[in-house]
């Protein structure tokens, strides 16, 4: 597991992510301010900027990741679920992104670059949560690439043409791009599904959503949150991960050479942070 890659997906998720606390404590890019700290969204608010911090900082990240989980998860059903039965549909594709990918952060803690490297304390309990990243890795692929294969379905076939709750917010980048990427989108989504070929799966899907951030997002503003590219983003974090590091656990891939998984798994488990 590449410790120093890891470090930078987890910076990057949590500035993300902190942008969402920023909008609804202090108006952040023009977002509406929500201080009504008893309400679920107005606690949203404080969670999301400190434990986006913490998760920047990599500070107690674990911990950090395992609440802002379930915050997106909670977010998820309180708000997105009752839309639709599709993320993709309902609006709610951004927080089972971040719900999966925190869950992930759970086992593969902050990496060397992050305040809980530097104070070098690691417990027994992290010790055993470092020998499982190979398993949260495998179920943050599987959530995040059927949401990314549903997008391929909405370029090809014209499938959930809208997103609920979406309708004042700027469309996806990963959306703008020419219908034939949906091919990719469909292909490539059901690859890293499976686990299959995953480092090319996830390398050419990396260029699709670097060029639909470059080309898309980046001309409408300076900020993810309100250019569109939130998702795009977060996608071409994770999957960089993958293009690098592998399936994980759970993959086609790991049957077609069982020894090479195993000692990934093993050094997966062995360079915890």
């Amino acid at each position: 597991m590449n410790l120093r890659l890891l470090s930078l997906i987890r910076i990057v998720t949590g500035l993300l992510f902190f942008q969402h606390g920023a909008e609804k404590l202090w108006g952040f890019t023009g977002g509406q301010i929500d201080h009504r700290f008893l309400t679920l969204h107005g606690l949203a608010g404080p969670l999301e900027v400190v434990g986006g911090t913490m998760v920047v900082a990599g500070l107690f990240t674990r911990l950090a990741a395992f609440v802002l989980c379930g915050q997106m998860a909670v977010a998820y059903f309180d708000q997105w679920a009752g839309r639709g039965f599709l993320p993709i549909s309902n609006g709610g594709e951004e927080a089972v992104m971040f719900c999966f990918t925190y869950l992930w952060f759970v086992t593969a803690g902050g990496g060397v670059w992050s305040l809980d490297h530097l104070i070098g304390r690691v417990s027994q309990l992290g010790a055993t949560l470092t020998g499982w990243e190979p398993w949260g890795r495998a179920i943050m692929r599987i959530a995040l690439a059927f949401t990314f294969m549903l997008h391929g379905y909405r370029h090809v076939f014209g499938l959930f043409p809208k997103s609920a709750g979406r309708a004042a917010i700027m469309p996806l980048a990963i959306d703008q791009l020419p219908a034939f990427f949906g091919w990719w989108e469909t292909l490539g989504g059901v690859l890293l599904l499976l686990g299959l070929f995953t480092r090319w799966s996830a390398a050419i899907t990396c260029v699709e959503l670097a060029a639909a951030y470059l080309l898309d997002a980046a001309p409408r503003g300076l900020w993810p949150l309100r250019n569109g590219g939130n998702e795009t983003a977060l996608y071409l974090t994770v999957f960089l991960f993958l293009a690098t590091c592998g399936a994980g656990a759970l993959s086609l891939d790991s049957l077609r050479s069982p020894a090479k998984s195993s000692r990934r798994t093993a050094g997966a488990a062995a360079g915890g942070d």
